[in-house]
């Protein structure tokens, strides 16, 4: 995962317009030493045992960091995918197929090495979860590290091996302080259909579609924020690129990758790592209208096509904290395109719907 050249908001067909963030970087175990918790925290959790220790993440996250920068270096998905899996993994397949569009600096840029720093390991007491959360900044060789802090979710798959499934960088230095048991242990939210704060941690997904679709004016959602005007504008941009002869609608996508972790906060609120998957409907709305593609969609539709309509996959990880009372923060959210085809006609459903 190293998403310096995700955005925060971006545009599919006539045109492709997006605002970019900081991105995902590493850390080596020096550097992490420092930054994975106080003293005190250590002298707690000797007293239990967590999903693993302080000492075990660290080396996973080294690994993590090695395995990646091998990936990124030769544009690898199958190497990756012994690292990453879940939403993540499928940003990541997707930034590769991305780079043909790329300049040859962006390409160098993007495989630059890059390290955590400033580590902060937040890990459930075992049996808890199968998961655990840090909270770091990027950094690469000759620059100075990330200006925000992103939580990366590291989960243990069935096969007993650990791999990144989630990461959110935020809009904002600022984030919730987390609840903590007696022996120094973070508190995962597992019922996350459950009201956890002022709402369910399930509903975060919905919100973010919201703003897209209804504009984000639902009673439960968001705040405004830098992220959630960014999302806001999306379907109006595209729309006034593809005025007055073609439409863009948007609604929810395939769910294989929708999912949420979240811990409990000091205030009674709740933290959420979440993805959504979003899908673009561009299509005409005269008989002879037709859509040409962007060049983001050529890589996965070809060069030289052009049809009364195209569907756009959209996958979003984002992060937000739900307070015990009042609107729900989006701190911030960052997406990719993971695919798109043309519709068989003006409605046609999309093909390959799982794509």
């Amino acid at each position: 995962m190293k998403s310096a050249v995700r955005g925060v908001a971006g545009i599919a067909c006539a045109s492709s317009l997006v605002l970019m963030v900081a991105g995902c970087g590493g850390g080596s175990g020096k550097d992490s030493a420092d930054g994975s918790g106080s003293t005190d925290d250590k002298q707690e959790q000797s007293a239990g045992v967590g999903i693993v220790s302080r000492a075990q993440a660290d080396k996973l996250i080294d690994h993590y960091e090695k395995v990646n920068n091998r990936a990124n270096k030769n544009s690898d998905p199958k190497l990756l995918s012994t690292v990453e899996g879940g939403a993540v993994f499928e940003q990541s397949k997707a930034t590769f197929k991305m780079q043909k569009t790329w300049s040859a600096k962006e390409r160098a840029d993007y495989r630059n090495p890059f390290r955590y720093v400033d580590r902060k390991f937040y890990i459930p007491r075992k049996g808890s979860a199968d998961w655990f959360a840090m909270v770091a900044h990027s950094k690469s060789p000759g620059e100075k590290k990330g200006k925000y802090p992103g939580i990366l979710v590291m989960e243990k798959q069935k096969s007993g091996d650990w791999k990144m499934v989630a990461g959110s960088y935020s809009e904002t230095k600022w984030l919730p302080k987390f609840a903590k048991d007696k022996n120094g242990f973070v508190e995962p939210v597992n019922d996350t259909a459950k009201k956890s704060g002022a709402v369910a941690p399930d509903s975060l997904s919905g919100s973010l579609l919201d703003l897209y679709t209804k504009q984000g004016s639902t009673q439960n959602g968001f705040r405004a924020s830098k992220s959630t005007n960014a999302i806001r504008k999306i379907p109006k941009t595209q729309n006034k690129l593809l005025r007055p002869h073609a439409e863009a609608t948007f609604s929810r996508g395939e769910s294989a990758h929708e999912k949420i972790h979240a811990l409990r906060t000091q205030d009674g609120g709740t933290f959420a790592v979440f993805s959504t998957q979003v899908r673009e409907h561009d299509r005409g709305t005269e008989l002879s209208a037709v859509v040409h593609p962007s060049d983001s969609m050529k890589v996965y539709v070809g060069n030289n096509t052009s049809a009364p309509a195209f569907f756009v996959d959209w996958l979003h990880i984002s992060s937000a904290y739900i307070p015990p009372k009042g609107k729900s923060r989006l701190l911030g959210t960052e997406y990719d395109m993971t695919g798109a085809a043309a519709g068989s006609g003006q409605d046609g459903e999309m093909p390959g719907a799982n794509s």
